[in-house]
């Protein structure tokens, strides 16, 4: 059956001899076919066409009328019919075995496409036939037995195959082309094979066969890569998620996923700004600041367009320098928006697609695609909410380090002295380089009077006080106009006075000077040099900077305000002074005269009157039912009476004298004091003195003695003498409200009883 049927005429020759060779033949053949039938055997390419030779020689044969030939010729028909009937039954038998094959969902690839291969062998008779099939996350034609690729282009043979729905031939080898309806999904290429030779119906129901395999597995491989992708993704997205919230590692982290994510050599980030500007982020770590618009990334940031080079040096965008000193080649490009809720937050720039690597060692070159497009849109969404929520996050602690630089400096200055006008001013500048991250900064006062401002502390210069007129220089200009300057390079500014750089060898670049104002009114200039960066580089201040120092200067100017109040409130409470005690016949030098001050004497009259009352046991001064009215009613002086209670209330507690102080000396305070006292409704001599008793009931009948010391008791009833002195017989908010000097006063010290301090 091997045999080669190559003359047609020998099968006649047979029967015209009258052999029965050919019976034998004939019955060995059938033997055969049984056989194949029962074990389920398949043709081989050489039986097929050996059959077909010997079915078309046999009708041909001579005829003639003898029982004998008829005979042979039944047999031969018979023989013929049953090739006919065996041969069909074959075809239609394998061609069910290999549809059942191509359902096979256990079957691997590679094997599948060695069952096709023989499939189409063992149809055509021709071997080395090999099939393709379309993998469109390639966008290649891959050989899977053989582990070979080719683009879908018409740069190679078998991918021309996709261009076109006809057969074609190169190079003595036959290509056919696999469409299922619009869908291109794979071609044969037959070697040596003629398009004649695929036009048969068997040949046509097989390769019908072959599209719905190359369909499914094509299917097949599109399934199984996108529940590749969709695991990498959320598996990307978790580790995204878990990310710290340090924008660098966070970009890195983007940087890294992105390009194992479309299969890229590079890959870099770029960062869009407040201000439009670019922060791209490279792999090594390199941080580099560019202007809004600026090369393909500019273009993708303000358009939100994909951008997607299969050539890079054919396009005039791309910045050739950057290869050339790096040395290295740029072929592809995919730059795409990251956008958040639809603003673009950063843009990410892919180089170089990587090459495919066939099992046979083959490197094809690739370029971007729509997938590689879908699969960064996709992840985009990820990397766009971990950018936002780092760059909130590094808003919200930017916002926490000013409150807390602003926290800082205003419980300094609710702790210093506001009489230390140098200190609060310190406190001030410190806090301002603080909060803005300047390297030097300087402070001008505002001197009404003189319309100048002036100072005596800044970083650079210290010691003698400068002063200048308001609408002279950057400072000048600012207390002028009461509006803020941002100036980017002092030195191209005409205002400029570089005299202080000269001479500390200093160089000045950017400048941010902002007014201290409250209620409408200019106190004083502040004026910060060179903001700085972690590295210690010069940047410009911004206006978030300039809206951070508008906070922080309502916290300064209230303090500086107090300074100032204070100072005009002491002077004011001097010359209030001055007036209480001319008329309480106190006199005033002249200091500048060289004269000094001194109190009108207590008479010897006055203090013998005190000491000539006798009570005579009359009062229980220390009982908490003693009535000073009771007192005053008794006695014709009242005021003496009330002294001499007072008297006798501190004497006979024994401290005066253990503190070294005289009877006399005494008694000359108490009747002092008893000047001080205006005679007001309530807040009079009488009212002091019961205060005194109710204070020494306290101490020695209620024992709350015991758990003071003795000078503390001592300086308690002598602060009751005092307490109210001078009191004027109006409350605390009077003062307050009038902003009268004393109430100016007590406000600027933080105290709100005006006329319990003033006299202190």
């Amino acid at each position: 059956m091997y045999c080669s049927v190559n003359n047609t005429q020998s099968v006649p020759q047979h029967f015209a001899e009258g052999s029965n060779h050919l019976c034998e033949a004939v019955a060995l053949c059938q033997s055969i076919l049984a056989r194949y039938r029962r074990t389920g055997s398949s043709y081989s390419p050489t039986e097929l066409s050996l059959l077909r030779a010997l079915r078309d020689a046999l009708p041909d044969a001579p005829r003639d009328a003898e029982s004998r030939k008829v005979s042979q010729r039944e047999v031969s028909n018979a023989f013929l019919r049953s090739l006919d009937t065996d041969n069909g039954a074959s075809e239609e038998e394998g061609m069910v075995a290999f549809v059942e094959k191509c359902c096979d969902c256990t079957m691997g690839v590679k094997e599948l496409f060695h069952c096709v291969n023989r499939q189409l062998s063992y149809a055509l008779n021709i071997n080395g036939i090999n099939t393709f099939v379309v993998n469109e996350n390639d966008q290649l034609l891959l050989d899977p037995v053989h582990g070979v690729a080719s683009p879908l282009e018409n740069t190679t043979p078998v991918g021309k195959s996709s261009t076109t729905r006809d057969m074609y031939v190169i190079s003595n080898m036959l290509y056919i082309p696999i469409w299922s309806n619009k869908e291109f999904v794979g071609a044969v290429e037959v070697p040596g094979g003629t398009p004649s030779q695929c036009i048969t119906p068997a040949i046509t129901l097989l390769l019908r066969a072959v599209t719905v395999t190359l369909k499914n597995v094509k299917a097949m491989f599109a399934k199984e890569t996108a529940a590749q992708e969709a695991e990498a993704m959320v598996g990307m997205a978790t580790r995204l998620a878990h990310d710290t919230l340090d924008e660098t590692v966070l970009v890195q982290s983007i940087i890294n996923t992105a390009k194992m994510l479309t299969e890229s050599d590079r890959c870099s980030i770029f960062l869009v700004k407040d201000d439009g500007s670019l922060e791209a982020h490279f792999e090594d770590g390199k941080v580099v600041v560019m202007s809004a618009g600026a090369g393909i990334a500019g273009y993708v940031a303000q358009t939100g367009k994909v951008v997607n080079i299969p050539n890079a040096y054919e396009d005039e965008r791309f910045n050739r320098a950057v290869d050339k000193q790096t040395g290295y080649c740029t072929r592809t490009i995919l730059c795409l928006p990251i956008i958040y809720e639809g603003t673009i937050v950063a843009v990410a720039q892919l180089i170089n697609k990587l090459d495919r690597v066939t099992e046979s060692g083959l490197r094809l070159p690739r370029v971007f695609g729509k997938r590689d497009e879908k699969l960064f849109e996709t992840f985009s969404m990820f990397a766009a909410a971990s950018l936002r929520n780092c760059r909130i996050n590094e808003t919200l602690m930017a916002e926490k380090r000013k409150s807390d630089a602003i926290l800082d400096v205003v419980t300094l200055l609710s702790n210093t002295d506001i009489r230390d006008v140098d200190g609060i001013v310190r406190h001030v500048l410190h806090g301002a380089k603080k909060l803005l991250n300047a390297d030097r900064s300087s402070l001008f006062l505002l001197d009404k009077e003189r319309n100048e401002l002036y100072s005596r502390m800044a970083d650079s210069v210290a010691g003698n006080e400068i002063r200048f007129p308001s609408g002279q220089g950057i400072a000048g200009t600012v207390a002028a106009s009461k509006v803020g300057e941002n100036i980017l390079d002092a030195y191209a500014d005409p205002r400029f006075n570089d005299s202080v750089d000269r001479t500390l060898g200093y160089r000045t670049q950017s400048i941010l000077c902002e007014p201290i104002v409250l209620d409408n009114e200019v106190l004083a200039v502040v004026q910060l040099v060179n903001k700085l960066d972690e590295n210690g580089s010069v940047l410009s201040f911004t206006t978030v900077d300039q809206d951070t120092f508008k906070v922080f200067s309502l916290f300064a100017g209230i303090s500086i305000n107090n300074s100032h109040l204070l100072e005009f409130a002491v002077k004011a409470g001097q010359e209030a002074m001055a007036l209480n005690l001319q008329r309480s016949n106190v006199t005033m030098g002249n200091q500048k005269a060289g004269k000094t001050t001194k109190l009108a004497g207590i008479s010897k009259e006055e203090c013998d009157t005190v000491l000539a009352i006798d009570f005579q046991g009359a009062y229980d001064f220390t009982s908490p039912s003693f009535n000073l009215f009771d007192v005053r009613e008794s006695f014709g002086q009242p005021l003496d009476a009330a002294a001499a209670v007072a008297l006798q209330l501190l004497w006979n507690t024994g401290l005066p004298e253990k503190f070294g102080c005289r009877k006399e000396t005494l008694l000359n305070f108490i009747l002092q004091c008893r000047r001080k006292y205006r005679r007001v409704p309530y807040h009079n001599f009488y009212h002091v003195v019961d205060v005194c008793q109710t204070l020494h009931t306290f101490l020695y009948t209620g024992k709350a003695s015991d758990y003071l010391t003795e000078l503390e008791c001592y300086v308690l009833l002598v602060t009751a003498l005092v307490h109210d002195l001078d009191h004027m017989g109006v409350n605390n908010s009077f003062y307050l409200k009038t902003d009268s000097p004393l109430g100016i006063l007590s406000s600027a010290s933080g105290n709100n009883s005006v006329l319990e301090v003033h006299h202190c």
